[in-house]
Parts: C-alpha cells; structure tokens; sequence
C-alpha cells in the first residue's frame, strides 16, 4: 500500500465509498456512537488491534459513549493517503 499523499479529487472518491468519514486538517476521521463507555471502549480496542496488525495507527478519542477514529500517514508528511483509506475501510467493516 502507498504511502503518498492523495489528490483532493482521490480522498473525495474514497470517501464517497466511506459513509460517516469525513476529511478535514489532512485526516479522515469518523465518529460512532455506543450504548455505553465500555462498548466505546471495546470498539477502541478492536481498532487499536487492527491498527497494530495493519502496522499503521489510528488515533483514537473516546468521549463517554463515543468514538472517534482519525487517521493520516505520518511517512507522507501528515497527509492522507491510501494506507489511511485502507484503514478507514477496516475499521468501518469491525464496527458498522
């Protein structure tokens, strides 16, 4: 998977496959709701194991019964770029 940056037209595609994703500050970033903290907190583990198994990280904020998922390629300088639509993909299939 490439780790250059993408166009803005290349984000806006992907993520007219990437329903509830949004791009913004260079990340793409998603926000799920839970009955509870711990359902937050167990979906924040699962990402947190995808993203390790991926070998590239999510940033991850629960808010109580929510959680945020962020992701950008720090090897691309801070951009998105394919590894981040890959994982944004993966993470909606764990979690939708």
């Amino acid at each position: 998977m490439s780790d250059q940056p993408l166009t803005e037209a290349e984000i806006e595609l992907a993520l007219s496959d990437l329903p509830g994703w949004t791009h913004a500050r260079d990340r793409l970033e998603c926000t799920w709701t839970f009955d509870g903290h711990l359902q937050a907190l167990a979906a924040a583990t699962g990402v947190g194991l995808l993203s390790e198994r991926r070998d590239h990280h999510a940033d991850l904020a629960i808010n109580y019964n929510k959680l945020t998922v962020s992701v950008t390629t720090h090897s691309a300088g801070n951009k998105v770029s394919a590894k981040d639509t890959d994982l944004a993909r993966a993470v909606s299939d764990l979690l939708d």
